[in-house]
């Protein structure tokens, strides 16, 4: 049995914030599993979470983010969760309950909340367990100077004072408005600081993102963290890659402590219906480890060993396509090099061919639409269309593959390209053919000014992607495609072939770029089963 309690706890602000706390029905002291969110609808569906929750010996603090619900205050991303965050904890520490020990917990923004203070390394936080979020505010809005529409944009768009009674006039398309600096007034019937701040920072190197605007204290939460900490992603998570860094970036006494989980699924990271493919015992819950984080807590507070789940200061993982959870301290590139090249006819081959050139037209009043976000963006792993659906999307299909191999590591795309604009956007997709069936495997995207500040139109520059760490298994017969263009609508900021900062451009240019084929190279790499 346990005991259900909601209160309100006021901030230094004055701003108090609704709070359950679910807590064994004996008296004494409890370890506190610590989640905000700003996700219900409604408290009662805060109340009604716990309700559902075998807590075992835990008593769990459920914060509702201000702005939220009956949470005083306005909610905006970011912004607020550090100082609150802090002040719950020195609440909690107060509280009869509370037998010294704090473990946060949550997913996606609901570990935002906490990567915003953990550099602090706060009294009493013994381990955290965080599931899909990168902690480096840049990655969550831009990649390679390219802004997020379709995470950072459209989240940013639904959340931002998510319960007051603004207007929010968007669709897809709202982001094809030039300037789109200044459309906030339009969107929310005000002007939104936030989003406009956000969208002008395109460089990594930007002052912004080392001053308390650009939320610094997200970017050191691992360089500082000092206590063990579970991380979970998906191959296909919106943040995989950052999640991945964030793994190598914990100082090495606390990742010889901590654990990271790789999963095939996508932000649904522990496997369910919201995944378009679903692999045979590789769900988290259930079919693995059933509530694996409090079981990790459990491990942490000696109550319990350490499942033979988990890689203890190492990466366990699940490869897509595949039939097995693998372990390893490091997912490395493959050893066994896989160069495929870019062939006039469309074809990708092992060897290099005489050079050649393709030109398409690229309009940014009708960019490029692709089928899910991969790894960067909502969406995931997703069906694709057919090669060369439109004039401005071209298609290399590789032979049948022999054999069956595993695919580890990051894989690269390297062209040589050329625009008759003084910038533009390239961007690939590299997707695998099972079949009738073409199922998208990873993407970048990169424009010629990011990469070659000084670039001159017409001039024939070199562009290399990169794609984040992947590992899949390719099956006898199965292909690789590879598709080329200069947009990825709704996902990323539609290019407007003009230099400057894009969200500023006042209107765009039609572009005819080129591709240089012969040697332009698709890298992959192999790993032993």
């Amino acid at each position: 049995m346990s005991v259900i309690e909601t209160t309100m706890v006021e901030m230094p602000d004055g701003v108090k914030l609704f709070t359950v706390i679910k807590k064994p029905a004996a008296e004494g002291r409890f370890p506190v599993v610590y989640r905000r969110s700003p996700y219900y609808s409604t408290s009662a569906d805060a109340i009604k979470e716990l309700e559902e929750e075998n807590s075992y010996d835990y008593a769990i603090v459920s914060q509702i983010c201000r702005g939220i619900t009956d949470s005083e205050g306005i909610f905006i991303p970011l912004i607020y969760e550090r100082a609150d965050g802090l002040a719950t904890m020195d609440w909690i520490r107060k509280q009869p309950f509370y037998n010294g020990e704090i473990y946060p917990q949550g997913a996606s923004y609901l570990s935002s909340v906490h990567l915003s203070y953990l550099d602090s390394n706060p009294e009493g936080v013994k381990s955290s367990e965080l599931a899909v979020q990168d902690c480096v505010p840049y990655n969550l809005a831009f990649r390679h100077g390219i802004y997020k529409t379709g995470l950072s944009g459209s989240w940013t768009i639904r959340m931002y004072k998510k319960s007051e009674p603004l207007q929010r006039n968007f669709v897809d398309e709202t982001f094809l408005t030039r300037p789109f600096a200044g459309a906030s007034r339009f969107i929310f019937g005000e002007e939104a600081p936030y989003l406009e701040e956000l969208v002008v920072h395109e460089d990594p190197n930007d002052p912004h993102w080392t001053l308390p605007s650009g939320h610094i204290g997200y970017r050191n939460a691992m360089r500082n963290l000092k206590t063990p900490i579970l991380l979970t992603t998906a191959f296909y998570d919106l943040y995989t890659e950052g999640v991945v860094d964030m793994w190598y970036e914990l100082p090495e006494e606390t990742r010889k402590k901590s654990a990271l989980v790789i999963t095939p699924y996508s932000h649904a990271y522990f496997g369910d219906s919201r995944n378009v493919l679903n692999f045979e015992n590789a769900k988290l819950p259930g079919e693995t480890f059933y509530d694996y984080g409090l079981k990790w807590f459990d491990y942490i507070r000696g109550k319990r060993p350490l499942n033979d789940f988990f890689e203890l200061g190492g990466i366990t993982y699940f490869p897509v396509f595949g039939d097995a959870w693998r372990k390893t301290d490091r997912i490395r590139n493959g050893e066994k090099v896989w160069n495929l090249y870019l062939h006039k006819d469309q074809t990708l081959s092992s060897e290099p061919e005489e050079k050649s050139e393709m030109s398409y037209l690229y309009n940014p009043v009708a960019p490029a639409h692709f089928k899910g976000g991969i790894c960067s963006c909502f969406g995931g792993m997703q069906l694709q269309d057919p090669p060369n659906s439109r004039y401005d999307i071209k298609s290399f299909i590789g032979e049948p593959i022999k054999g069956r191999h595993l695919m580890e590591g990051e894989g690269t795309v390297k062209l040589r390209v050329k625009s008759n604009c003084p910038d533009t956007c390239f961007y690939v997709r590299l997707s695998i053919i099972k079949g009738d069936k073409t199922w998208s495997l990873r993407d970048d995207i990169r424009t010629l000014c990011y990469e070659h500040p000084d670039y001159t139109a017409g001039s024939f520059v070199e562009l290399d992607f990169k794609f984040p760490v992947h590992s899949f298994v390719i099956e006898e017969g199965d292909r690789l495609r590879l598709d080329i263009s200069s947009s990825c609508f709704p996902y990323y900021f539609v290019h407007t072939n003009r230099r400057g900062i894009q969200a500023y451009q006042t209107g765009s240019d039609i572009a005819t770029n080129t591709v240089e084929l012969g040697e332009a190279c698709l890298s992959l790499f192999e790993s032993e089963f």
